[in-house]
């Protein structure tokens, strides 16, 4: 158990939150740095919570009885977190004080969960991806959003989408990586369509192959955005949404192949300009 000082700084002089963040994902931490000061903490903390909650499925995807078990196993105990058991972690204590203050509602916390136990089931069709979509990534950025004190329904699902098209657009830039790491949250429908499973896609299979899922991520990524463009975004919810910037850029590169996995100068510059003139 780690110590309260330990848990306020973090080997890099961030709180340990600050410290999962910027290790673990790199992008929405960055995004982070441009809400107000004193909120991003709070976007810290519900980062390395949706960190937690994905290392649950990393490995877990085998279709035989102890694989998705180990990862129910974990996802259940940080269920039993959110709804106010006392278990020791580094990431436990601060999101419990978000929830205790009402600063963010529980029942988004509980979706993130949610999608990632359908993704250790398996998403049998593209409702059920989209749902898992939605209240996954998209969720964590919901969840900021509510810590900012956003309150209105219409813009809050806004968030949700960009957030959820920048799941989209991660999962269109590392897909590789993430089936090589045992995860396989796509729509077996899809997968079936192109004349794939998912103990196919565990056993490895060739990059050509993904072509067809590529497209379909794209669309599916851009339809999520334009659904979000629809509501105009008030001030507080602006900073949660920058993710948005970077799945605006990611699905518009070509969907054929993997991405740099490595952030550019532009993608950085991009959110910069999104944050300082509030086009998000």
């Amino acid at each position: 158990m780690t110590s309260e000082t330990d848990q306020r700084t973090g080997t890099s002089g961030l709180s340990v939150c600050g410290d999962i963040a910027r290790r673990s994902d790199p992008d929405r931490f960055f995004c982070s740095l441009f809400l107000p000061a004193a909120l991003r903490e709070d976007a810290f903390t519900l980062i390395a919570f949706n960190h937690e909650s994905v290392r649950a499925l990393t490995g877990t995807q085998s279709r035989s009885v102890a694989g998705p078990l180990a990862g129910m196993i974990r996802l259940q105990w940080w269920r039993e977190i959110v709804e106010g058991a006392p278990h020791p972690h580094e990431v436990s204590a601060p999101l419990r004080d978000l929830i205790a203050q009402g600063r963010v509602d529980r029942r988004t916390l509980l979706g993130i969960l949610d999608a990632r136990e359908a993704e250790l089931e398996g998403l049998a069709d593209r409702d059920a991806w989209r749902e898992a979509m939605w209240h996954g990534a998209g969720g964590v950025q919901r969840a900021i959003a509510e810590a900012a004190g956003l309150q209105d329904e219409d813009a809050l699902r806004a968030v949700a989408s960009r957030g959820a098209a920048f799941g989209v657009g991660g999962l269109l830039r590392h897909l590789d990586a993430v089936l090589r790491g045992g995860r396989c949250p796509l729509p077996e429908d899809a997968l079936n369509a192109a004349g794939l499973s998912r103990d196919a896609i565990q056993n490895g299979v060739d990059p050509a192959r993904l072509g067809p899922l590529r497209t379909l991520l794209r669309q599916e990524g851009l339809a999520l955005l334009h659904a979000g463009r629809t509501v105009t975004l008030p001030r507080a919810a602006r900073g949660a949404a920058l993710p948005g910037v970077l799945a605006r850029r990611d699905l518009a590169r070509d969907a054929g192949a993997e991405g740099d996995t490595v952030r550019g100068v532009g993608d950085r510059l991009a959110v910069l300009w999104a944050a300082l003139t509030g086009r998000v």
